[in-house]
């Protein structure tokens, strides 16, 4: 089915607008006085096929972006999620966030998966990234087992395209 050119534009801008939030809190490392600042995070060693998995995903929402490999990620999350944010618009918010990134875009880099909690076939965990050079950012994600496979799911408080959800920055 083809669209017309007004839902053309219609997709567009809503894809933009969630690219536009998703890359915010990549760029965003600010805190902005959470009390929760207060905790010690508890990185994850991963020693199981459940944590390597989650690591592994963690590791390719982050590492996908600058290797231009967007578009085989999508295939990583739910079907929950693949059904509110159709394959073209996440190709389109990839392509719309590398562009914005620019130069920064290289510097994109995955560096550990902290406070994991499983609860039977889910689990939630902080993904730590950083912009090399520039310091870290925290994205609360999520995970879900779909016929045995673990997936990317879209982590609590989210909508459309966007499944991850940014965290305040902790300053040691």
């Amino acid at each position: 089915m083809l669209m017309r050119p007004r839902e053309l534009i219609i997709a567009a801008v809503v894809g933009g607008a969630l690219l536009a939030a998703f890359v915010a809190f990549l760029l965003l490392r600010n805190g902005d006085g959470d009390s929760s600042a207060n905790t010690v995070p508890s990185p994850l060693t991963a020693t199981t096929p459940d944590e390597i998995a989650i690591e592994s995903l963690a590791r390719q929402s982050i590492e996908s972006l600058p290797r231009g490999e967007w578009p085989l990620l999508y295939d990583s999350f739910t079907p929950e999620f693949q059904q509110r944010c159709p394959r073209e618009e996440f190709v389109a918010a990839g392509e719309a966030g590398a562009r914005e990134q620019g130069d920064q875009l290289p510097l994109l880099r995955f560096v550990r998966l902290e406070d994991v909690l499983f609860e039977e076939e889910k689990a939630k965990g902080v993904i730590v990234g950083e912009i090399a050079g520039q310091g870290e950012y925290r994205i609360r994600g999520a995970f879900q087992k779909t016929d045995g496979t673990w997936k990317l799911a879209p982590a609590d408080a989210t909508e459309g395209c966007q499944a991850f959800d940014r965290l305040p920055t902790t300053t040691p």
